[in-house]
C-alpha cells in the first residue's frame, strides 16, 4: 500500500530483519490500542499506521502468509481504520479499506490461505457498512464551479 507511517530507514530495516518486524508490530499495534482506548485516536492513527506497515512488510516481504500473518494484517487494517474514523476521517478510513482488500486480492490470486483472505476482506468489508452514506438525492454539492470555471448544473 501506499501509506507511509515509517520513515525510509526504519522500514527498510524491518523489510531485512522478520524478527524486528513482528517486535515492532507488536508495540506498535498494542500502543495503539491503549492510546485508541484513552481516547487519544491522533496519536493512535500513527502507531496504528505504523502497525500496519510492519504486519504488510511480515505479509508479502518476509513471506510469513499463514493465517495468523493475514489475521494480523487485517487486525491492524481494522485498528488503523477505527482511528481514522474516531478522528474523523471517513474517506481515508475507506482508502485504507481498499488498499488492504487489495493487497489480500494478490493473497487469494496466488493461492495462499484462501479461507483467511476472504475472511479478512469480509471483515473489512463490515467496517465499510458502518461509514455514514450522504442522501442520494442530495445533488447540490455537485452543482456549482469545477476546476475548469464551468459552471455544473443539478441533476433532476
Amino acid at each position: 500500500m501506499r501509506l507511509r507511517f515509517l520513515c525510509s530507514n526504519h522500514r527498510d530495516w524491518l523489510a531485512s530483519n522478520a524478527l524486528a518486524t513482528f517486535d515492532s508490530w507488536q508495540r506498535s499495534y498494542e500502543h495503539a490500542s491503549t492510546l485508541l482506548n484513552e481516547h487519544d485516536a491522533i496519536k493512535a492513527v500513527n502507531y496504528a499506521g505504523c502497525a500496519l506497515e510492519a504486519a504488510e512488510l511480515l505479509l508479502f516481504y518476509h513471506a510469513r502468509q499463514t493465517k495468523n500473518d493475514i489475521g494480523r494484517f487485517t487486525d491492524s487494517a481494522l485498528l488503523l481504520c477505527t482511528s481514522l474514523l474516531r478522528t474523523g476521517e471517513p474517506r481515508l478510513a475507506c482508502g485504507v479499506i481498499g488498499g488492504t482488500i487489495a493487497r489480500l486480492e494478490e493473497l487469494l490470486f496466488s493461492g495462499v490461505e484462501r479461507r483467511a483472505v476472504l475472511e479478512g476482506c469480509q471483515r473489512l468489508l463490515h467496517v465499510g457498512d458502518h461509514f455514514d452514506q450522504p442522501e442520494t438525492t442530495d445533488q447540490t454539492r455537485f452543482s456549482g464551479q469545477v476546476a475548469d470555471g464551468l459552471p455544473r448544473h443539478n441533476v433532476h
